[in-house]
């Protein structure tokens, strides 16, 4: 029977927490811009170790393609039969199987090498890290799933941060050219809710919160590596660091959460851009049951602050996927460790390893419903760059380096021509003509590719200073715009200014990138080139050279176009403080006589005023270069004997300043009288200032005439007269 109206009404069909969607693919969005995106999330299920096969464990896992698997599929029983009756339903005394499907960015077999998952899920983000994007990984899952294996490898197969840091060091050799690269190091365990530094063991460190870095280690030691070999040591002798102790679910059992971090810093070294990143690898401890792993005493202590800690980071990536305002992070330090890797301005991939075996049906369950949850977190990403905006001084003794290095590059450059010139006689009489003339027009092909990337750079410089040119124009029109018509005009025309830049700007980049693919392919025909025939190294180090040098002629150029760029818009700031002065100064004088500036207005135009007189130069971290605002600029354009001729000098009773305390105007002798007295009496005080300071002021009705007047009893108060009564 229908109580209500409601129970008419066709309830919402809502969506488990397990519905599976296919990964959609991401918008294109303009570099440079903070972006949202997923966290990456992979599975990799590991094979059917001896104990599993001895106690003959169902495969509980089943992969469908390289993004579908499917949990506790469904299997072909046979039929079921009661008193030799075959049954219809299922048989009760068995538990049905959960035929769950999963999707993820990448599903990895159980075949399937640590170098193929490093490939599929770590390379990429050495690109993101070059270009200033903070990465991380992390290994999640059960104790014995894998994940020190897939995050450190053994000798045999080195695991995705051992290739990472390889791939790093390779990209850092392919940009030395071009940039100055800092690298440091720290490796940490968060191990029973302690934080202790792998690479300096000492007693336990703190986590401090800073609102410009994030979370924060305290005390501990970041350590500067030159060489790939440097940093493999130390990532070995943290690993013998690493707490570690046999269980019966893993004989060789992490006891704590690995947290391995890499701190670059690249300096570009033409236009001295500074871009900073951080790359995390993170192994975590195993979630465990104590009834599993036959723990006591201090073991069963290890395995609660283990759970402890994943259960915080499991109540973090709910809350995130949910999309909840407050995210605990500060319930574990492995999650304070983590928040930048969860939700924040970083690239993450999360491997999430399992194991296939039915001994571990809860266990893998957990981790692929975890892993589910994380897919919905989404991370503000945007690249860490440090503006530096120099002065056009510092450009131009970068254009002096690049030249004297240019002079250097020829003088190399002649020697090598000499020498060919010499050894060439007593070269192989076999040497094929063919051959050089081939390498020879593969080093023609790539000249002209470079003069069309120099020419896409160029293009691209004056279109980017432009671009900030304009935008910084944009930001000041609220200042100086009051009708409110004329300032959406100035934001609509300089947002479309800035529009076109961006448009012609990204269309360059792609352009960009194919000229650099054609130049790569070019350079690895020569190298094969080179490769098969040795005797050719001579004439290709030869034209290395006569390339070398146009770049560094394409670096010079590049430096001063940007000094020409910046010393004409400075020259239009000058132009445009100078005629602002001219116009404040009569302006200020008349306010002021007229008494409607309070005493912080005038103290904030002296300030100005002693600014634009007195500062003539500007003193850099180096170098001592002229600002370009000389001592001449002041807020008048008339010099003293031509004011005298034709004004008149007033000075208030305060410091005598000549700059902001004297005012030339030209009046007639009523409006002076007038102004002189405003001077003597000073300047009336308006809004809430004035109304406290004169609580005691009151109209008063004169005795005679019946004319009304104002005492004022702080004047009286001054002058020692007693006030009226």
């Amino acid at each position: 029977m229908v109580k209500s109206k409601k129970e008419l009404v066709t309830p919402l069909k809502r969506r488990g927490p397990l519905s599976i969607t296919r990964p959609k693919t991401a918008r294109t969005v303009p570099v440079g811009a903070a972006t949202g995106a997923n966290i990456k999330v992979v599975v990799r299920v590991r094979p059917l170790n001896d104990r599993e096969h001895g106690e003959n464990c169902k495969n509980v896992i089943k992969i469908v393609d390289e993004q579908m698997m499917i949990f506790d599929p469904k299997e072909e029983s046979q039929p079921f039969f009661y008193h030799g009756v075959q049954q219809r339903g299922r048989d009760l005394m068995r538990k049905s199987n959960k035929d769950l499907k999963f999707m993820f960015d990448r599903v990895f077999s159980p075949d399937l090498p640590n170098d193929y998952i490093f490939l599929n899920t770590t390379q990429s983000l050495i690109n993101s890290l070059m270009d200033g994007f903070n990465c991380s990984v992390f290994a999640y899952g059960a104790t014995g799933a894998g994940k020190t294996f897939t995050m450190i490898g053994n000798s045999e197969s080195p695991g995705i941060t051992y290739l990472t840091m390889a791939e790093l060091f390779k990209k850092k050799e392919e940009l030395n050219a071009e940039r100055e690269f800092e690298l440091g190091i720290t490796y940490l365990e968060v191990y029973n809710e302690n934080v202790q530094d792998l690479l300096n063991p000492g007693p336990a460190l703190h986590l401090r919160e800073d609102g410009k870095y994030g979370v924060m280690v305290a005390g501990i030691k970041v350590h500067r590596i030159e060489s790939p070999d440097e940093l493999f040591l130390l990532l070995e002798s943290g690993n013998k660091n690493r707490t570690q102790h046999p269980t019966d679910a893993n004989a060789e059992s992490s006891r704590s959460h690995a947290v391995f971090q890499v701190y670059l810093q690249m300096t570009t070294r033409c236009t001295r851009e500074v871009r900073t990143a951080k790359l995390s690898m993170i192994d975590l401890a195993g979630s465990e049951r104590g009834s599993a792993t036959g723990c006591v005493g201090a073991r069963f202590a290890e395995g609660a602050n283990i759970n402890k800690s994943l259960l915080a980071l499991g109540n973090c990536i709910n809350s995130l996927a949910d999309g909840h305002r407050h995210i605990p992070y500060r319930d574990s330090k492995l999650t304070r460790l983590l928040k930048d890797s969860l939700g924040g301005n970083c690239r993450t991939v999360m491997i999430a390893n399992v194991s296939p075996a039915s001994l571990t049906y809860e266990d893998t369950y957990n981790t692929l419903k975890y892993a589910t949850r994380a897919k919905k977190i989404k991370s503000n990403i945007k690249r860490n760059v440090v503006n530096v905006e120099m002065h056009v001084g510092q450009y131009v003794k970068i254009v002096e380096e690049l030249k004297e290095e240019n002079r250097l590059l020829k003088i190399k450059l002649q020697e090598k021509e000499n020498e060919t010139k010499i050894t060439g006689q007593s070269e192989d009489p076999g040497l094929a003509q063919d051959l050089v003339d081939k390498l020879l027009e593969l080093f023609k092909e790539k000249r002209i590719i470079m003069e069309r990337q120099h020419q896409i750079e160029n293009l691209n410089l004056g279109l980017n200073l432009r671009q900030q040119i304009k935008e910084k124009a944009n930001s000041r029109v609220s200042d100086h715009c009051t009708n409110t018509p004329e300032k959406v005009e100035a934001h609509r025309r300089l947002d479309n200014a800035v529009g076109r830049f961006k448009n012609k700007s990204e269309e360059l980049k792609d352009e960009l990138v194919a000229v650099q693919k054609q130049r790569l392919d070019i350079d690895c025909l020569i190298s094969k080139s080179l490769d098969e025939h040795a005797e050719l190294k001579k004439i290709a180090e030869l034209e290395i050279m006569k390339l070398s040098e146009k770049e560094a002629e394409h670096k010079c150029n590049l430096a001063e176009k940007r000094v020409e760029i910046l010393e004409d818009d400075l020259k239009s700031q000058q132009t445009t403080i100078e005629k602002m002065s001219t116009l404040l100064r009569p302006l200020y004088v008349s306010v002021k006589a007229h008494g409607y500036l309070s005493q912080n207005q005038i103290r904030e135009y002296q300030s100005i005023a002693k600014q634009l007189e007195g500062v003539k130069s500007i003193k850099w971290t180096e170098t001592v270069v002229d600002s370009g605002v000389g001592s001449a600029t002041s807020l008048s354009t008339e010099t003293d004997s031509e004011c005298s001729a034709t004004s008149q000098t007033y000075r208030s009773p305060g410091p005598a300043n000549p700059l902001n305390d004297t005012f030339t105007l030209q009046m007639k002798p009523k409006t002076a009288n007038v102004v002189a007295k405003a001077i003597k009496q000073g300047p009336k005080r308006l809004g809430k200032d004035f109304a406290k300071e004169n609580r005691l002021r009151r109209p008063l009705t004169g005795i005679s005439g019946g004319s009304s007047q104002r005492v004022d009893f702080t004047m009286a108060r001054q002058s020692g007269k007693p006030p009226f009564r």
